[in-house]
């Protein structure tokens, strides 16, 4: 049989097509394996959460030694991988792949400030975090959720837009948002695996407790750590706040809870700012009655952990109970809720 040059340039084409699925079926079985070196991990157990090769979640425990963990495994091409501490707060964010061979370095306290090796995408994500950590550290997400438009925008057929969009993006005022930010990523930059490694990590991640009974938190008159009780004989309202929410929108939401009936509902603000500079001059701006609180290392205290406070403004109101009735940054919608419980 003779064969014409026409058909063994077919053949060597599908010899090669033959050769790339074998090789990429080989390199998606592939395990990765990821080294996570950070002061300050001690000896705790961590949690690490990622979709694994056959579509499930993996939820795993991992004991640490020296301020280090390492794992293998084979996971979902690619997948989102999370890392969290005992207190349930994630730690280190990850996109992995198969064959991958991860490694994070820093401290556990700078979770913005991470350096990462062994993987261009993995590495980009990264590089975009450090990159905007004063913006991933305030509670006020506006300018990162522009920094992320702007990085979408520039690169849309990068995963590493996508993961941002489903991992870090949140905005406020219309959910909407997200749904069109996505649909400006290119298809290739949206693997089916990706999305789904998100959504199940979503799905089993802690919810924000819905009771609260007290705090405690630094009171400023007294310049020291005091229990505010919550739940007690009144319904309360709490407000979370930081310097860049801006005086004027500060005294607007302020201005709205002074038409409360201060001697049956309680009122109280939290500062989320990363230092009380300047707490005690804007409070006395604000010229309120009810006590004025702040907490050391912000929205990563163990004392709002629980309660999942990411931005401001945020106001609770919660009942007599400590049970929570409302939840969001509508301070007339706090008023009326409020107005409601009496």
């Amino acid at each position: 049989m003779t064969i014409n040059n026409k058909s063994y340039a077919l053949m060597i084409v599908c010899l090669a097509l033959i050769v790339a699925v074998i090789g990429g079926c080989k390199k998606d079985n592939k395990p990765f394996k990821l080294k996570v070196e950070l002061q300050g991990l001690g000896a705790q157990q961590v949690r690490v959460v990622y979709s694994g090769a056959n579509g499930g979640i993996v939820d795993s425990l991992v004991k640490c030694e020296n301020n280090a963990f390492e794992i293998e495994d084979k996971c979902s091409n690619p997948s989102l991988l999370i890392v969290y501490n005992q207190m349930n707060v994630p730690i280190v964010k990850l996109i992995v792949s198969s064959g991958d061979k991860l490694e994070v370095k820093g401290k556990v306290l700078e979770q913005y400030n991470l350096e990462v090796k062994g993987s261009e995408t993995a590495e980009q994500y990264n590089a975009f975090i450090v990159k905007h950590k004063a913006d991933y550290m305030s509670a006020n997400k506006q300018a990162l959720n522009t920094a992320i438009e702007n990085y979408v925008k520039d690169n849309p057929k990068s995963v590493v837009s996508t993961v941002l969009v489903l991992n870090d993006y949140s905005p406020s005022d219309d959910d909407k948002k997200i749904d069109k930010l996505l649909g400006n990523i290119d298809d290739s930059a949206k693997p089916e695996s990706l999305v789904a490694s998100y959504n199940l990590i979503k799905s089993r991640e802690k919810k924000p407790a819905t009771k609260m009974t007290s705090l405690n938190i630094l009171e400023q008159g007294s310049g020291d750590f005091e229990t505010a009780r919550i739940a007690g004989d009144k319904p309360s309202v709490i407000v979370f706040w930081d310097r860049e929410l801006g005086a004027s929108n500060r005294k607007q939401i302020f201005d709205e809870l002074k038409m409360l009936d201060a001697s049956r509902v309680q009122v109280m603000d939290i500062s989320l700012d990363i230092d009380s500079t300047g707490w005690y001059y804007a409070t006395h701006q604000d010229a309120t009655n009810w006590k004025h609180y702040w907490v050391p290392g912000s929205m990563m205290n163990s004392e709002i952990v629980n309660l999942q406070v990411d931005k401001t403004p945020t106001i609770i109101v919660t009942d007599s109970l400590g049970q929570q009735q409302y939840r969001g940054d509508d301070p007339i919608k706090a008023r009326q809720t409020i107005e409601g419980i009496l």
